[in-house]
């Protein structure tokens, strides 16, 4: 019998430290308990490890796991708080089914285990995201959440959002838009580094790769026209291929695209903009 263990899910690279730490910080009420208790929960943490080893080790892809949730989480949260504080509502909001702290708990939910199937295949891993996240949803949902009917429609929303973030299916909510958009948001050199390091031989996919490898930052504010600009910061021009085939195919996916301002910034020139 082997006495291979798994490794201690309570353990956190610097890196997870730091994103949790961040991530805490910007949040408050019902949100920041709820984060508090998805960062700790070990079933969402092996769920995490293991999506990472399949898709790092086994498949050659990049990041799809701990980091990645953390990043985009993040990301994600704080585009929704850009929108909130020019007076875009969410569609719950505009709808009036729900609050924009309920569609804050939805995004928080459904971003932090978008690719959880990724512990099962690439393909439609979004699809293996819902089965696999779909318990651990309702349970959340049972501890922060009171009223049954809202229960019923953050649930949905929450598939929305995982359903819709590779692009494949349409969405139609805002909440499902800006988590497409911030999982395309992760393109910095720190997501490609492993899959490089572990590749010697040129693949399929290695240009997604190197054109990671060129991008230093990713940076999210308000923009100057629209309520949010994303603008990507590169060493050099490859990096472009990042924006143009991974971002830019999301942005025009979502039904965020109206609120939106993305950028290429290569070196030290001027920006270069995709949408404004």
């Amino acid at each position: 019998m082997s006495t291979r263990k798994y490794p201690d899910w309570r353990d956190r690279t610097a890196k997870e430290s730091q994103l949790e730490s961040v991530l805490l910080s910007r949040s408050d009420g019902v949100l920041r308990s709820l984060l508090e208790r998805l960062l700790a929960d070990p079933e969402i943490n092996l769920l995490h490890s293991y999506a990472n080893a399949v898709s790092v080790r086994r498949l050659g892809y990049n990041d799809h796991g701990p980091v990645h949730a953390r990043i985009t989480t993040y990301n994600a949260l704080k585009i929704l708080r850009l929108l909130h504080e020019a007076g875009v509502e969410t569609s719950l909001e505009a709808e009036e089914i729900g609050t924009y702290d309920d569609s804050r708990i939805a995004v928080a939910l459904g971003c932090f285990l978008h690719d959880a199937g990724m512990a099962v295949t690439r393909d439609d891993h979004e699809w293996h995201s819902i089965v696999l996240a779909d318990e651990i949803i309702k349970r959340y949902l049972a501890d922060f959440v009171a009223e049954p009917d809202r229960r019923v429609v953050l649930r949905a929303l929450a598939h929305e959002v995982i359903v819709g973030h590779m692009a494949h299916a349409r969405i139609h909510s805002i909440e499902a838009g800006v988590v497409l958009v911030a999982d395309g948001t992760d393109l910095t050199r720190g997501r490609s580094r492993i899959p490089l390091q572990m590749e010697l031989q040129p693949a399929v996919g290695d240009m997604h790769r190197f054109s990671a490898g060129s991008i230093t930052r990713v940076d999210i504010t308000a923009g100057d026209l629209k309520p949010v600009r994303i603008a990507v910061h590169m060493e050099d021009r490859t990096g472009l291929f990042q924006v143009e085939e991974v971002l830019m195919g999301k942005v025009k996916a979502s039904p965020m695209i109206p609120h939106l301002e993305i950028a290429a910034v290569v070196a030290s020139d001027e920006p270069r903009y995709y949408l404004r």
